[in-house]
C-alpha cells in the first residue's frame, strides 16, 4: 500500500470531517449568494422586501461566517493529523530497524557496518528533504487543493442552474487555460524533481564523510569527497535558479489568462442585463462565483507540481 493510502486510511474520520465542513463551507456560500443576488432583483424589479426575507439572509450571512472557519479549523487539524502520522510512522520505521539489528553477531556487525553507515546516511537525508517537505505540504496546502477543487466544482453545477449560457462564458475560456496550467506544471515538476534529486545527493555525501569519517582522512579521500559534494550543490542551484524563473514566467502568464473568463462575463453579462435577458443580482452571483472557479488558476502550476514533488517525496518514504 502506498505512503498516501495509509495516511489517508489511518486519518479517513478527519479527512471525511473535513471534505463534509468544505461542502458544508461552499453550499452555504453559494445559497447565500443566491439570496443577495435575489434581494438586488427585489430592489431593481422595486418588489416587495418582506420582514422574513431579511432575517434568512441574515441567517446564511452568519452561517456562511461560522461554516468558513470551522472548514478552516477542521482542515488544518486533518493536514496535521496526516503530517503526525507521517512523522511517527517514519520514526516506528526507523526504531524497527534498528532494533532488528541488536542481535548480530560481531562479525556480521563488522561486515554490515558500511551498509549501515549508507542506510543511516540515507535515512538522515530523507528526513532532511523528502520527509521535511511532505510535511510541510501537508500542513500547508494539502487541503487548500482538495478544498479549491470542491469549490469549483460545485460552483460549476450551482452556476448551470443560475444561468447555462453565462456559466459556459466562464467555463469554455477556463477549460483552455487548464491544458496551459497543466502542460506547464509538468514542466515545473520535472525541474523540481531534478533539484531534490541533486540535494539528496548532497546530503548523502555530507552524512556518509561523517559516518566514515576517520575512513576518509585515511585514504585521503577529502578532496574527492568536496568535489562530489560541490558538484551536487552547483546542480543544485542551477536547478533552483531555473525553477525560480520558470515559475514566474508561468505564474505571471497564468494570472494574466486567468481574468479572461472575467472579462467575457463581464461583456457578455452586461449585454444580457441591458437587453433585459437577465436581472442585475443574477450577473452580481456569476461575478462572485467566477472567483471560485478562476482565481487560484494564477496559483495552480505551483500547486501541481507541488503536489507531484509530494507523491514523488512518499514514494521515497517508509513507513509503519
Amino acid at each position: 500500500m502506498s505512503v498516501l493510502k495509509i495516511l489517508l486510511k489511518r486519518n479517513k474520520s478527519w479527512i471525511a470531517a473535513a471534505i463534509f465542513t468544505a461542502l458544508l463551507s461552499n453550499l452555504s456560500q453559494m445559497i447565500y449568494m443566491y439570496y443577495v443576488g435575489e434581494l438586488v432583483n427585489k430592489i431593481e424589479t422595486r418588489a416587495a422586501i418582506g420582514r422574513a426575507f431579511i432575517i434568512l439572509l441574515a441567517g446564511f450571512i452568519v452561517s456562511n461566517a461560522i461554516t468558513q472557519i470551522l472548514n478552516q479549523y477542521v482542515g488544518r487539524y486533518s493536514a496535521e493529523r496526516m503530517a503526525h502520522t507521517l512523522r511517527m510512522g517514519y520514526a516506528r520505521r526507523l526504531i524497527h530497524k534498528t532494533g532488528g539489528t541488536g542481535g548480530d553477531s560481531a562479525e556480521q556487525s563488522e561486515s554490515s557496518a558500511g551498509r549501515k553507515g549508507l542506510d543511516t546516511a540515507t535515512a538522515m537525508s530523507v528526513v532532511q528533504n523528502e520527509l521535511a517537505q511532505a510535511d510541510g505540504y501537508l500542513s500547508g496546502a494539502f487541503f487548500d487543493v482538495t478544498g479549491m477543487l470542491i469549490t469549483g466544482i460545485l460552483a460549476t453545477v450551482f452556476l448551470m442552474f443560475q444561468n447555462v449560457y453565462l456559466t459556459f462564458v466562464i467555463l469554455i475560456p477556463t477549460l483552455i487555460i487548464l491544458v496551459y496550467v497543466i502542460f506547464s506544471s509538468r514542466k515545473l515538476s520535472g525541474i523540481v524533481t531534478a533539484a531534490q534529486q541533486e540535494k539528496s545527493r548532497m546530503n548523502k555525501t555530507a552524512y556518509s564523510v561523517v559516518h566514515a569519517f576517520l575512513a576518509v582522512k585515511t585514504f585521503d579521500g577529502e578532496a574527492l569527497c568536496k568535489e562530489a559534494y560541490d558538484s551536487s550543490v552547483k546542480a543544485w542551484t542551477r536547478q533552483q535558479a531555473k525553477l525560480g524563473r520558470r515559475s514566474a514566467l508561468y505564474n505571471s502568464l497564468s494570472g494574466i489568462l486567468s481574468r479572461v473568463p472575467l472579462l467575457l462575463l463581464l461583456l457578455a453579462g452586461g449585454y444580457m442585463v441591458v437587453s433585459g435577458k437577465i436581472l442585475m443580482g443574477t450577473l452580481i452571483v456569476f461575478l462572485n462565483l467566477q472567483k471560485s472557479l478562476t482565481q487560484s488558476i494564477m496559483n495552480l502550476p505551483s500547486w501541481l507540481s507541488g503536489f507531484k514533488v509530494f507523491t514523488t517525496n512518499l514514494a521515497r518514504i517508509e513507513i509503519e
